[in-house]
């Protein structure tokens, strides 16, 4: 991978000035510190190294997405008046998928500049980097609605007069998506002689069969998003896809990033650490039902009986700072910021050198692999097999016939989520008690499972399905912000994960649905596409005022 990272830096020498109006390609590479030549499979490496940077991570998930959906709490970062105002929301985001389409867009017209004779050949290429722009476009409109794509990144086309590109609608992006990815499905991994993607792909190392499953799950949810503005278009399309028998079968196929150590130790990743700690919430729920995940997720605290007592007996130690002994060592803290200052569970304390902090840190590595002196890689999840069975579970309720029923895809889901999570523990070395304990067995997967509330009751199956999917989103926490909009889960009123009433100076919070937008000032870049891009959205009136962040963006209807 440090290989690759080399020859990226002295291509984008080669490529970096390609977006200004005047720009000649020729003149270009005159320069002698330019690569004249390069393979277009280096472009995919760019396309998925900009998929979660640590911009985004810091600013939507950290900060915002963590939060707002009460997986953890924050012990700095953001003052009370920023729970719902982030600052920085969704400005990282929707650099990176700028980032993403100027790379996915330019590899065609590359490849017709330079490589005409053999272009069938890269169709893969090809199409496996539209699969991941349309992956991060979906999010991108989660928090924008209308974007620019099919007009977008005009001079990576090739087309220098392309500075003003026009917005597209969610609805019509909807469209657009869902037909490019059925093309991607049925076209990656069917042609003779196409160019090799591996070692340039850290998804499925040029598995372009693999691809192609992908490109169905990224349809699947498409058509989750489309479920309550066209039922009978997202219905058409679930049973296309799970009928189609090019579908995920095991966590061998999860569409997840894989980047090594070299990706994690150059200043990319904040760690989580610094910002959040387990909620009362979500350890709720991991410590009710005993979920082996919980080991997981989070690093077990330090409040053994031992380190309880010595804290305690300490001069130092005053009524405030006093450890309850009946804290345990799995303990979440409260996100409502009105309670803060009454929650022990809060309270900052050392016993020498050791973090007695009762709210658990979550498992650092599985977000920085080089954290902690780690030595693994960084992942990004973009759709595993426990999420495509959670989303075939929904539609399976829904009525889609396929090749198996609800009950089967969501205990399929479960022990799948439990898999991946324990082959992402150990990927990334997770720092935990006993290392035996990163390995989950089947023997504890089946005793989780025969519980009440986790074993199917067809009486509560929604309910199973959405909490699953939730646990299972831990990282890829913009599907469960997505879902909270679609579904209303969990909410303070679920059984199963029951989230806390969050009050900011005796006011209660709502989680925002979309970013607060402002007008462009006239004359300004793009200022009448801009323009007509606001208006198109505010037709509906639950878009809301343009400075709304609770307003709707078009798929999230009431």
């Amino acid at each position: 991978m440090k290989n690759i990272k080399y020859q990226i830096l002295a291509l984008l020498a080669s490529v970096g000035t390609f977006s200004s109006c005047d720009a000649d390609f020729v003149e270009i590479n005159k320069s002698p510190d330019t690569v004249y030549e390069v393979d277009p499979v280096i472009f995919l490496y760019e396309v998925e190294n900009a998929m979660y940077t640590a911009g985004e991570a810091w600013a939507d998930s950290y900060a915002c997405k963590l939060r707002w959906m009460q997986y953890c709490t924050g012990i700095w970062g953001y003052s009370t008046t920023n729970f719902t105002d982030c600052a920085g929301f969704g400005d990282a985001l929707y650099n990176d998928y700028n980032t993403v389409g100027k790379y996915a867009v330019h590899i065609p017209y590359y490849v017709e500049q330079n490589l005409a004779d053999e272009a069938e050949s890269y169709t893969d290429l090809i199409q496996a980097a539209r699969v991941l722009l349309i992956t991060k476009g979906i999010q991108t409109s989660d928090t924008y609605g209308s974007l620019v794509y099919s007009d977008g990144w005009g001079t990576r086309r090739g087309d220098s007069e392309a500075l003003e590109p026009a917005f597209q609608t969610q609805e019509e992006l909807c469209t657009i998506w869902n037909d490019e990815l059925k093309e991607a499905a049925a076209t990656l991994g069917t042609l003779p002689n196409q160019k090799s993607m591996v070692h340039y792909d850290v998804a499925y190392n040029g598995d372009a069969k693999k691809w192609a499953k992908a490109a169905n799950a990224i349809r699947l949810r498409l058509a989750l998003r489309l479920w309550k503005q066209k039922p009978e278009l997202a219905t058409q399309i679930a049973s296309e896809v799970l009928n189609s028998g090019n579908i995920f079968e095991g966590t061998e196929d999860s569409f997840i990033l894989y980047f090594d150590n070299y990706w994690t130790t150059q200043g990319d990743w904040h760690s989580v650490v610094d910002m959040d700690r387990a909620s009362v919430a979500f350890m709720g729920y991991l410590k009710k039902y005993n979920d082996p995940r919980k080991r997981l997720f989070f690093q077990i605290n330090n409040l053994t009986p031992e380190n309880v007592a010595a804290f305690n007996a300490l001069s130092t130690t005053t009524e405030a700072t006093y450890i309850p002994t009946d804290l345990t060592r799995w303990e979440g803290g409260t996100v409502s910021y009105d309670g803060q200052a009454s929650d022990v569970c809060r309270t900052s304390r050392y016993l020498d050198d050791i973090d007695m902090r009762p709210m658990n840190i979550p498992q650092t590595r599985l977000w920085k692999g080089a954290q902690d002196n780690g030595s693994a890689g960084g992942w990004v999840p973009l759709v595993t097999y426990a999420d495509f069975c959670f989303m075939a579970a929904e539609f399976t309720l829904e009525g889609v016939s396929n090749i198996k029923s609800a009950q089967e895809w969501y205990e399929e889901g479960v022990r799948a989520s439990i898999k991946q999570w324990s082959e992402m523990a150990q990927y990334c070395q997770i720092q935990i008690e006993n290392e035996d304990d990163m390995e989950v067995s089947d023997e504890e997967i089946d005793t989780f499972m025969t519980q009440e509330g986790i074993a199917w009751n067809p009486a509560m199956a929604k309910e199973q399905i959405y909490c699953q999917s939730y646990v299972e989103h831990y990282k890829n926490n913009n599907e469960s912000w997505a879902m909270y909009k679609r579904v209303d889960y969990p909410s303070t009123e679920s059984t199963l994960i029951t989230w806390e009433p969050i009050y900011v100076y005796g006011e209660l919070q709502r989680v925002p649905r979309r970013n607060k937008f402002s007008m462009p000032v006239e004359g300004s870049e793009n200022y009448a596409n801009e323009i007509k891009r606001f208006e198109d959205m505010e037709k509906d009136p639950a878009f809301g005022a343009l400075d709304n962040e609770y307003g709707r963006v078009w798929w999230d209807k009431e």
